[in-house]
């Protein structure tokens, strides 16, 4: 029998629950709710290169707060596609479970990295971020996406 996507849960990281409250407005971060925490922390796993499967999970979120926005439900849809290169059939509901799984794996993987620069710097969770975005900004813009990828996102060139 198959799980509907109103149906599906995404998973958190039992582990980081007080990191995910610190990153929520309510403690000492910039996100307004868990869903939004989550995506942050999968998008820190994804461009760390830092998939990290757990196994014991805290409070699930409905799906459908992040089927609420289409932007959040694309960026699933593309760690999916992305860990699964030349599979189309990742898009398909049958494997809806299965790209919340992955984007479980990274948004693991992307707590991990900033408690681990939170620990090593001895800083506030926002001071932790802000340095994150900073270093960020010193990339010169470079993207990290395979090249195939990369047409994709970079703005297009006219011919003068």
């Amino acid at each position: 029998m198959t799980t509907t996507a109103s149906e599906q849960r995404v998973r958190r990281p039992k582990a980081h629950e007080k990191l995910i409250q610190q990153l929520m407005k309510d403690g000492d971060g910039p996100f307004p709710s868990m869903a939004t925490t989550m995506l942050f922390a999968a998008s820190v796993g994804f461009a760390n290169d830092r998939w990290e499967e757990f196994t014991e999970a805290g409070e699930p979120i409905r799906y459908e707060v992040f089927r609420r926005s289409a932007t959040a439900e694309a960026f699933i849809d593309s760690l999916g596609v992305l860990r699964h290169p030349g599979d189309p059939s990742i898009l398909s509901e049958e494997r809806l479970g299965e790209r919340l799984t992955i984007f479980e794996g990274y948004a693991n993987g992307g707590f991990n990295y900033i408690q681990g620069q939170i620990n090593a710097s001895k800083s506030r969770v926002m001071d932790v971020l802000l340095e994150m975005v900073r270093q960020a900004g010193r990339t010169g813009g470079e993207s990290s996406l395979p090249l195939v990828l990369d047409q994709f996102f970079s703005p297009p060139v006219f011919p003068t």
